[in-house]
């Protein structure tokens, strides 16, 4: 109570100017929220706000956070389907940003069918025919994943590659796959609002300090 009263007790009227809140600024406000909503797959409370708040968002607007979101959910359940075929798509647009999103998921893909043990063996040397265009950028960690292979009736836990088993690659792969992404589309992986508020964040205390100092005048 106190300690919030003490650090948040403050009239911002005089900083923050009143034509904010008139119907074309606030309009751009409520569009930045949206968006960040979308953003931040937030789906139902973004299509909730545009209801309530009667601003129109075209389709093309909504389209790529939608298809995002959606291959990011499916990547959180360990689904790599859509994250692969969308790569195969924008290959050309990926391999000019310099991206080994596709490689990634392909070596992710294998890594799959490795922890499925020796059952799976076969599936996975088929499998690495995918690797075939990536051998010039990435012939190391190719040679790595193959060599895994020799330990695949052993266990690849108990191997010197069990470091391939390690869930902090989907986390990866997510990150990855949001970084290309946004930028092929020409989106900050940050949302604007995201950033404006932090800006903000830093400039209040300054712009209160000055506003206390004039008063004091």
């Amino acid at each position: 109570g106190k300690a919030i009263d003490r650090n948040f007790d403050a009239d911002l009227c005089g900083i923050v100017p009143a034509l904010v809140w008139e119907t074309q600024e606030k309009q751009i406000l409520v569009l930045a929220i949206i968006e960040h909503l979308y953003q931040q797959g937030m789906l139902g409370v973004a299509e909730e706000l545009c209801q309530e708040s009667t601003v129109n968002v075209d389709v093309d607007f909504k389209k790529p956070f939608l298809e995002l979101n959606s291959i990011l959910e499916a990547l959180h359940k360990q689904d790599l389907g859509p994250a692969l075929s969308w790569a195969v798509f924008h290959r050309q647009q990926l391999t000019n940003l310099n991206s080994s999103l596709e490689f990634q998921l392909h070596r992710l893909h294998f890594i799959r069918l490795l922890s499925g043990g020796p059952g799976k063996e076969l599936e996975a040397l088929s499998y690495a025919r995918h690797f075939q265009p990536f051998a010039h950028l990435h012939k190391q960690e190719i040679q790595v994943m193959m060599g895994s292979l020799v330990y695949l009736r052993l266990g690849l836990q108990n191997s010197p590659y069990r470091h391939l088993l390690d869930e902090s690659h989907w986390t990866e792969i997510c990150e990855t796959f949001t970084r290309d992404a946004c930028s092929l589309l020409g989106l900050s992986v940050e949302s604007p609002l995201s950033v404006s508020f932090a800006a903000g964040c830093v400039a209040l205390p300054v712009l209160m300090n000055i506003k206390a100092v004039i008063e004091q005048r």
